[in-house]
């Protein structure tokens, strides 16, 4: 290795490192962004290679599509929260796309823990009345498609089932996502008042912080709801995503 090739890749794991101390997510972008008019900024394919070897070295990790992140555990869901209702519904239903998310799965980074929880099937659009006869067959409290107006007849509780009908493309076997959870959660909140707003922004902004997320999939996804990161988060985003 030349010293040319020695020092661009210590100014970018310095930069790396900069970063990291300054916010848990950056973009491809802002990684050239900061490296100004160093030759690699203009390099864009040897600077992905670069970054793949920082990756591999725990310099920094992947946040999804050109996004990284220096944070390194990666958040996840707590399966068991939902095994009863998941199971239940492959059974029944062994082809229907569909997941299962609940709002104990959040607990984690709440602030004020959740003592009564709410379980949600998102299924694909037009089953919602097949879902929701087998379920309340087996004892469920089921509510479909809840709007504002309906959210009197609302209370969250051990076997309280809201069943939600989705148009939107998804693959039930890699849902439901962390990023998937925290967007659904803040429309439902909009809708039923699971929770405290404030607490809500707090608990996403809070599990951004100190778990890692795929950043690129969580924007994809408020931007199609045309929702943001500063809604989600109750602040401003440039200590999360800001540029250096």
């Amino acid at each position: 290795m030349n010293n040319a090739t020695t020092n661009m890749k210590a100014s970018l794991f310095s930069h790396l490192e900069e970063f990291a101390v300054l916010r848990p997510y950056f973009s491809f972008s802002a990684v050239r962004l900061a490296l100004g008019k160093s030759p690699l900024a203009a390099k864009p394919a040897l600077l992905r290679e670069y970054l793949s070897e920082a990756m591999a070295k725990e310099v920094a990790h992947d946040a999804g599509r050109g996004w990284y992140s220096s944070l390194k555990t990666p958040a996840a869901l707590d399966a068991e929260a939902t095994a009863p209702l998941r199971v239940a519904l492959a059974k029944r239903f062994p082809f229907l796309p569909h997941y299962v998310w609940s709002t104990r799965q959040v607990n984690p980074w709440m602030h004020h823990l959740l003592g009564k929880f709410v379980q949600f099937v998102q299924v694909e659009s037009g089953c919602e009345d097949d879902v929701a006869a087998f379920l309340r067959n087996e004892g469920w409290i089921v509510i479909v498609n809840p709007t504002a107006k309906s959210a009197k007849d609302f209370s969250p509780g051990e076997r309280c089932v809201v069943i939600r009908g989705i148009r939107r493309p998804f693959d039930p076997a890699t849902e439901p996502r962390v990023e998937t959870v925290l967007v659904d959660l803040m429309l439902e909140n909009s809708r039923l008042r699971l929770m405290d707003e404030g607490e809500r922004q707090e608990m996403s902004r809070k599990l951004l912080t100190t778990h890692r997320v795929e950043i690129a999939s969580l924007l994809a996804r408020l931007g199609k709801h045309r929702l943001d990161l500063a809604g989600l988060i109750g602040t401003e985003t440039k200590p999360i995503i800001g540029e250096i």
